[in-house]
């Protein structure tokens, strides 16, 4: 029995000569997928189709044969011309696997046909789609691994339509191979196929119960349609002299399948994380971590084609801790007037996250189960990817609105229970070194005994909490990339500061994450920048502008210099003005033309205060400086609207080109230099 998560048939494309050692049994079970030395022809590489897999994740190496070495009669096909395809609910068309995936679905397909028992074959999962998927080729499903939903079809293709390059489902393509091959095997096949501008001869003929497929010769098949529109269409051609047109079928797929038609191991795994209104469908994170997910592709295969030949791939799961939460028992939407229902429901499903997560009730519940689930996840990857940690594998984090805060307070372990023990420890102390009533000692000393029980009990809870859950997180941060983050105004509240250095450990220690970026849309309500946290000035320099991701020159984010906004302070014009207004009143009496004198040594003394400051703030801006920017906002659309950006703003991250560029190019610095 092998490894439960062994990718059945990753040895399909070893050498030949090891066949030999093989078992009776392998044989029995895994029939040889490929031609023996003699059949093996040379290979033609090139570009691999576009069509090709994944959506998610692209292949390190691609691979071609677009015409198979020719055959002079007819055959079985072999593994590497059969492509195994899925379709999701709601897709139209059928997608290719990749020729590394589906080699390994026929070695199982095919294993599968020469037992009768399947429990004679080992259980292996055949991982596909870049990790992310597994198929049960018995059952022609592919299923997510890390999350649920999502399920695909599979098929077998075996015929193909010439227009479009679609399969034939497998319901029919298995049969039509069955009667191609017991009709014409060993036949002469013409290199050409005859001219449909005359009539042929009809060799072979099977029908199903909306078409028929006919044979002209061993390479010309045609598909009839039996609809009634199509039996008028072909009635009018043949009054009218016409040869009646059938839709071309043909053998096989269009490229080769190999081995080496295979994306990269994953060298960096990043959680993506949802803020509020994960019971809503626009907040849904499987399909927001999709969507993330192809614009990453997207731009890695547009702007950073060297990356794919190398041994550099990220892999983005999506992580969701709302669903699995019991809170209040829907208590709130039990109390919920039915006036308005619409929007109440609306901010029930979004907004009261954040008043649950501030709740000492339901806090706790909240952080566990963001923190279990991501524990669940890594342990889960490095189950199927077991050399991730040893090759140096890297995790960072892509947290959204209010993911963002709970992320942070799991990195860094922050917690209020203790914060408040220890508030209460120091007001006692105060009120014991401010009093020198022995009455009132007595009660600060009761006061003293029963927090210490408080104390004791919290900790023996702690203790506990940790001997079940075990170490905060089992794995340590590269990147933290917060989406529209209020992050800033949790931490204000909680008495942050400006105090540090210029560096990160004011507000993270770098041990636990080495870069923090906070990514904003000018527009979004709900984001607030994190800079002036740690060192006061920052609150006048704007922060950097995230670079658009089609322009071909973009200067390194730590090459751009700072820029300070406007200056708030009385302008040159304003005081010209006052002094005017004064000696115009020279006419009034001497009471009011003191009160005026006096007015106006106030607004000099306010100036010059105003400069001071204006200096000391300059002097302290060249003298200390971030060590690396966080604050990082997209740029203004042409022509957006401010209030439609406004409502629409906090949730565009996801399908946003530049956010995608910007988070590629920071998981792979290497790719800044490109």
């Amino acid at each position: 029995m092998t490894s439960e998560f062994a990718s059945l048939g990753d040895g399909i494309g070893s050498s030949r000569n090891t066949s030999s050692s093989r078992s009776s049994n392998d044989h029995r079970l895994y029939p040889s997928l490929f031609p023996s030395d003699d059949e093996t022809e040379d290979d033609n590489t090139s570009e691999f189709s576009a069509d090709s897999e994944a959506r998610a994740t692209p292949p390190l190496v691609r691979l071609k044969n677009p015409l198979f070495p020719k055959k002079e009669y007819v055959d079985k096909l072999r593994p590497e011309e059969i492509r195994w395809f899925y379709k999701q609910e709601g897709d139209k068309e059928w997608t290719p696997f990749i020729g590394y995936d589906s080699l390994r679905i026929e070695c199982r397909y095919r294993a599968l046909q020469t037992v009768e028992d399947e429990q004679e074959i080992d259980n292996d999962v055949i991982l596909v789609r870049g990790g992310l998927y597994q198929v049960d080729v018995a059952k022609r499903r592919c299923t997510p691994v890390y999350w649920s939903g999502d399920l695909s079809d599979i098929t077998q293709g075996l015929w193909f339509y010439e227009y479009n390059g679609q399969p034939l489902e497998d319901n029919f393509g298995v049969p039509i191979e069955t009667e191609h091959v017991a009709k014409f095997m060993g036949h002469k096949i013409e290199e050409e196929h005859p001219s449909p501008q005359r009539s042929r001869p009809v060799l072979h003929r099977i029908k199903f119960t909306d078409f028929y497929i006919e044979w002209n010769s061993p390479n010309d098949t045609y598909l009839y349609s039996e609809a009634a529109s199509s039996r008028f269409v072909r009635g009018f051609k043949k009054k009218l002299g016409m040869q009646k047109a059938g839709t071309r079928l043909l053998r096989g797929y269009k490229y080769e399948a190999v081995m080496d038609d295979k994306p990269a191991d994953i060298s960096h795994l990043v959680f993506v994380i949802h803020g509020i209104g994960q019971k809503m469908e626009t907040g849904n994170i499987v399909k927001r971590a999709k969507e993330l997910r192809e614009k990453v592709s997207q731009m890695k295969a547009k702007h950073f084609c060297l990356i794919e030949n190398t041994s550099q791939r990220a892999e983005f799961l999506p992580v969701e801790w709302r669903s699995s939460l019991k809170l209040d028992g829907d208590m709130v939407d039990l109390i919920t007037p039915h006036k308005m229902r619409g929007m109440r429901s609306l901010l029930n499903n979004s907004a009261m996250d954040i008043l649950y997560y501030t709740s000492p009730l339901y806090r706790s519940e909240i952080t566990h189960s963001l923190q279990n689930e991501l524990n669940r996840l890594f342990e889960m990857f490095c189950a199927r990817n077991p050399y991730f940690q040893v090759n140096g594998g890297k995790v960072s984090i892509v947290a959204h609105s209010l993911g963002a805060v709970i992320s942070y307070d799991i990195i860094t372990g922050w917690n209020p229970i203790q914060l408040y023990d220890q508030f209460v420890n120091s007001v006692i102390e105060g009120e014991q070194q401010d009093s020198d009533s022995s009455e009132i000692k007595e009660e600060i000393h009761e006061a003293r005994q029963k927090a210490t029980a408080v104390e004791s009990i919290l900790k023996d809870v702690q203790e506990k909490h940790k001997q079940k859950c075990g170490p905060t997180l089992s794995f340590t941060i590269e990147n933290m990339f917060c989406l529209g983050s209020p992050l800033a105004v949790f931490l204000a509240l909680r008495g942050f500061r400006p105090q540090g250095k210029g560096t990160l450990d004011h507000i993270m220690p770098s041990s636990l994450c080495k870069r923090l970026f906070n990514i904003y849309h000018p527009y979004d309500p709900v984001a607030y920048r994190l800079e002036p946290l740690i060192l006061k000035h920052y609150s006048t320099i704007m922060p950097l502008p995230i670079h658009r991701f089609d322009i071909k020159q973009k200067e390194p984010y730590n090459q751009m210099k700072t820029k300070a906004y406007a200056a708030f302070k009385p302008s040159a014009e304003k005081i010209t003005d006052k002094v005017k207004w004064l000696k115009g009143k020279e006419s009034e009496d001497m009471s009011a033309e003191l009160k005026m004198l006096e007015k106006m040594e106030e607004d000099v003394q306010e100036i010059e205060k105003s400069i001071k400051e204006r200096k000391e703030v300059l002097q302290e801006i060249d003298q200390t400086d971030l060590e690396y920017r966080i604050d990082y906002q997209l740029r203004e659309a042409s022509f957006s609207n401010s209030y439609i950006s406004m409502l629409t703003s906090h949730t565009s991250y996801w399908t946003d080109r530049d956010v995608a560029f910007f988070v590629l190019s920071h998981i792979h610095p290497e790719l800044q230099d490109l």
